[in-house]
């Protein structure tokens, strides 16, 4: 069985897959016909790659944190939509790990 981690990761959409040996997939056959998970994870990926800025501040790779609590609620609802949907077009063959939620609850 597959495993689905929900977690904000630079350039890559909240969603992962991985294999029963606990690898990182490239297979997304789970979910990777499906427009909904898709466009909303492009979504989230997109506003967390907002969060980085380069050679600023002072340093090659900034990250913005006041605005990624001021966005958190916005975050949490695209990362509560894709859930709900990865649940709607679970076929018993993958479980869901959010990784993401309590983090940002707690910002």
């Amino acid at each position: 069985m597959k495993e689905i981690r929900i977690m904000n990761e630079f350039f890559h959409g909240p969603v992962w897959v991985y294999e029963k040996d606990g690898g990182v997939s490239d297979d997304f056959s789970v979910f990777g016909n499906d427009k909904i998970v898709l466009e909303l994870n492009e979504q989230a990926a997109d506003m967390y790659a907002a969060y980085f800025e380069f050679n600023s501040h002072d340093v090659a790779c900034w990250f913005d944190k006041e605005k990624e609590k001021e966005e958190k609620e916005i975050m949490l609802d695209l990362i509560t939509r894709i859930i709900s949907r990865l649940n709607e077009i679970n076929d018993g063959s993958f479980v869901i790990n959010d990784c993401a939620s309590k983090y940002l609850k707690n910002l």
